[in-house]
């Protein structure tokens, strides 16, 4: 670590390494023009960050529901009720010459939740390129989201140039975002995080500048208005979520009406300045009511999201998965699978780098937010980020205990604010950069802190173990797939004997739901990395799929309607269904002594020996 901090950042004296002379023209004052030359670097490497290792992991369910509508298809074009090879059980991943972004809207409003603009950025884009046996190429999905995720890195250079009316603080809010694990892991995704994640610093760019002036009783100025009216209205239409980050903007506005209404009179609030504000509020306002007819279609509620708050658990983990985010937006340790001694080492290695440098760098970030607030340049910014993160706090805490739906469990869901929270650690970080620190507290853990650090090299530590986190994250260490295909078909191929008859029970009486994805997860993966055509694939005979369609939410002759969907498969076989399964015995199936139910790779399942003729 310590010969990549001096390639990138240089040693003392001078700094003559990449981030250190990038960062010494911009501080001495005469060096715009050259952070800007500089930035340029800064987003390539966010980029090629980004588009680094895309095809690597395995497309999880929410990944193939974007696959699907991307090409113009239906969920609901799964071959049900019938065993079936692997071309047909990916009719639904198939291209088609005749679909168009008609049809990709069409079918994301009937059977998804999410408004569409990213869905269709993403069918013009996958359409130029080449499919993969008739599929589309998941590396392609995903290096659309990876582009626009890759955009949020010069927003970040601006909104915290605006933020804190610095050029040093704007490179390194850049520097930051550009080797962000979280927003690196959100942005390889081939979901509509990585340009819901662009708009929302955009926003927050454009807060910080309307708070500014606000104070100040300054014009907002036309273009600041509708570049944020503009600029919202795209973020409600890439995530319905981003109606928080607005909200929590909102409230931090409405704080400053409420100290001016107080102090100088009601009368304040109808001078220009607020009327601009009601302009952009209505403006943003009639862009999301412009959903209305479709956000009221909206049934059903996510059932995983779903807390009871009856258990004290669901009143603690919003807290600490909150803290979690916040940690994992800069520093990441290795979280794959503990499987081997070895692995397991290297987590705990990892982990204590990073709790180490965390328990050294919290202190200091709190010092240089207190600094910053003393500035007369920057301290209206610290209080407009600042504000901004307790009041989006303020929003997750009533969505997870007043509507009972704890939105903190998927780390997806930060794009609503962790821009703020990169913003908000440049400018305590750039803070540091011209100074020294005092003598390190923290001797016992590491001795190099009996020495006192200077500001650079806390930057440079703190940059260097971002971007680790960050190889980490591109590589498959961190950040793994909530669902792994890729641990769960080596494991039924361990624990089969006979050719495998892949089932799944899928709900198609639910509305607004993209239904077979968990299940096509799996047989995506299959066609990718375990294809049976090919020579070491695993599998002893092709795998066969049933995909079993339910119109109601109970269905009590489950057992005939999948007995009668195997009648004709020659046994024995091993049959393995997700989500469990019903009796078979009368069909010449039994529990199979070799893994019956359990859970690998979060695929819950149940597996059982068919021998119709035994």
């Amino acid at each position: 670590m310590t010969r990549l901090s001096a390639l990138v950042f240089g040693d003392r004296p001078g700094f003559n390494g990449i981030l250190g002379r990038y960062f010494d023209g911009i501080s001495v004052g005469d060096g715009l023009n050259k952070s800007y030359r500089w930035l340029l670097i800064w987003s390539g490497l966010g980029l090629l960050l980004r588009l680094t290792q895309l095809s690597l992991k395995p497309a999880w369910m929410d990944e193939v529901a974007t696959a699907i509508y991307s090409i113009g298809n239906s969920t609901h074009d799964l071959p049900f009720d019938q065993v079936v090879g692997l071309a047909e059980i990916l009719r639904p991943l198939t291209l088609s010459p005749s679909a168009t972004v008609g049809d990709t809207v069409q079918y994301l409003i009937q059977e998804d939740r999410h408004p569409p603009l990213y869905f269709v950025l993403s069918h013009f884009w996958v359409m130029l390129f080449p499919d993969v046996d008739g599929l589309p190429s998941l590396a392609a999905l995903r290096a659309c989201s990876a582009l626009l995720g890759a955009l949020a890195v010069p927003v970040a250079y601006w909104v915290g140039r605006v933020t804190y009316r610095s050029a040093l603080a704007g490179s390194m809010a850049a520097a930051l975002m550009a080797v962000s694990p979280l927003a690196i892991a959100l942005a390889q995704e081939t979901r509509h995080y990585g340009l819901a994640s662009t708009l929302v610093t955009a926003s927050l760019g454009c807060f910080a500048l309307a708070f500014r002036r606000v104070w100040r009783y300054q014009s907002l100025g036309a273009g600041l208005v509708i570049g944020w009216i503009g600029v919202n209205a795209l973020g409600f239409a890439t995530h319905y979520f981003t109606v928080l980050t607005y909200t929590a903007e909102a409230m931090v506005l409405a704080a400053i009406a409420l100290i001016q209404g107080r102090q100088q009179g009601w009368r304040i609030l109808v001078q220009p300045v607020w009327l601009q504000l009601y302009g952009v509020g209505l403006g943003t306002a009639l862009s999301i009511g412009a959903w209305w007819p479709i956000l009221t279609g909206l049934e059903g509620s996510n059932q995983i999201l779903k807390s009871d708050l009856s258990q004290w658990t669901s009143w603690i983990n919003p807290p600490v998965q909150t803290l979690i985010a916040w940690i994992f937006t800069l520093l990441t340790p290795i979280t794959f699978f503990a499987d081997t001694p070895l692995r397991l080492a290297a987590i705990v290695l990892s982990v204590l780098v990073m709790l180490a440098w965390w328990i050294r760098l919290i202190p200091l970030l709190i010092r240089g937010v207190l600094i910053l607030e003393q500035d007369v340049d920057s301290h209206l910014g610290v209080w407009a980020i600042g504000g901004f993160l307790l009041a989006i706090m303020v929003v997750f805490a009533g969505v997870c205990y007043g509507y009972g739906t704890d939105i903190t469990k998927g780390l997806r869901y930060t794009f609503a604010y962790y821009p703020a929270v990169v913003i908000l650690m440049a400018g305590a970080l750039s803070v540091y950069w011209p100074q020294r620190l005092p003598r390190g507290r923290c001797s016992w853990i590491i001795p190099v802190w009996k020495r006192r650090l200077s500001g650079r090299r806390l930057v440079q530590i703190t940059w260097t173990l971002s971007l680790i986190s960050t190889l980490f994250v591109v590589n498959n260490f961190a950040f793994l797939k909530f669902f792994s295909p890729n641990r769960f078909i080596p494991f039924v191929q361990a624990h089969s004997t006979y050719p495998v008859v892949l089932a799944a029970p899928e709900p198609r009486y639910e509305a607004k739901r993209a239904i077979g994805i968990e299940f096509l997860s799996v047989v995506w993966e299959i066609h990718r990395h375990f294809p049976p055509n090919q020579p070491g694939s695993g599998w002893q005979q092709p795998p066969q799929f049933l995909a079993m369609g339910l119109e109601t939410p109970t269905v009590p002759d489950w057992d005939q309607r999948i007995g009668a969907a195997l009648a004709q498969q020659p046994g024995p076989y091993d049959l393995w269904i997700l989500h469990g399964g019903p009796d078979l015995s009368a069909y010449g199936c039994s529990p199979a002594v070799d893994a019956p139910q359990g859970n690998k790779g979060s695929y819950v399942y149940r597996h059982f020996t068919c021998d119709p003729a035994a």
